[in-house]
């Protein structure tokens, strides 16, 4: 078996471990060590998981993340998608430091504001946000708080 066709093995195998359903529509090709992603996921955070994913396998070069986001639900509006990361938020905040965490959507962009005590929070803050239906990029204007 080729490398390449080993790396693209170990991607789909640990995709199908960590991702289960989620990677069904996942595929992966690779050439020369240089991985390119492609297909759909529900949300944000599934893509960034599968890049994450594909890094972690020894002897990839790079990863180009062709992956899409389905936007199967055309009737979420800005307003659904602001709602619902602030409602993760809110819920979120009782155990993470995540009170002073704003945020504003504009044509599926997701813009975090505010601060944090420190990067734990603001990952938490992201991957909240990241989970949202309907979110295709995030901005991250948090700034963490040095005490």
């Amino acid at each position: 078996m080729s490398k390449d066709k080993e790396i693209v093995e170990q991607i789909k195998k640990k995709l199908d471990e960590k991702m289960q359903l989620s990677a069904m529509d996942i595929n992966v090709d690779c050439r020369d060590g240089n991985v390119i992603l492609y297909g759909v996921v529900d949300v944000l955070g599934e893509k960034m998981f599968a890049k994450e994913i594909a890094r972690s396998i020894n002897g990839v070069k790079s990863i180009e993340n062709d992956i899409t986001i389905s936007m199967d639900s055309s009737n979420i509006t800005d307003s659904h998608i602001k709602n619902e990361i602030e409602n993760k938020l809110h819920l979120s905040e009782k155990q993470q430091g995540l009170s002073n965490v704003g945020v504003d959507v504009k044509s599926g962009t997701a813009v975090l504001m505010g601060s944090v005590e420190d990067d734990l929070d603001k990952k938490k803050a992201i991957e909240l946000a990241s989970s949202a239906r309907g979110v295709a990029k995030i901005v991250d204007n948090i700034k963490v708080e040095e005490e």
